[in-house]
């Protein structure tokens, strides 16, 4: 499940980083002096909003798969991850194959 979970985090972190990507591009198209040319749009803001969001955002899966071999190994067996680690690989080959399959589609 740990592919998954990773997956479904990180499509959730790209969409709400997308929304605060639009809210800016919003609130600077309501300047008209940007729709008619006289002054540039602000850039350095929109890469801001990206980064900052994707650094905020990504905290959180990397803690998922940073920790959770650690800690399940620690508290069961390290014995443990000999099912875990291969099966998180397995599993993530095959999510692998079919986002990428049907994000081709």
């Amino acid at each position: 499940m740990l592919p998954y979970i990773f997956s479904a985090m990180t499509m959730r972190a790209v969409g709400k980083a997308a929304i605060k990507m639009v809210k800016e591009v919003r609130r600077q198209f309501r300047d008209q002096r940007i729709l008619s040319g006289e002054i540039e749009p602000d850039y350095k803001r929109c890469i801001e909003v990206s980064t900052v969001s994707s650094l905020n955002s990504m905290v959180l899966p990397g803690l998922l798969i940073i920790l959770t071999p650690i800690s399940l190994g620690v508290l069961f067996h390290p014995v443990f991850l000999v099912g875990l680690l291969p099966g998180a690989l397995v599993s993530g080959i095959q999510l692998a194959l079919s986002m990428s399959n049907s994000g081709g589609a």
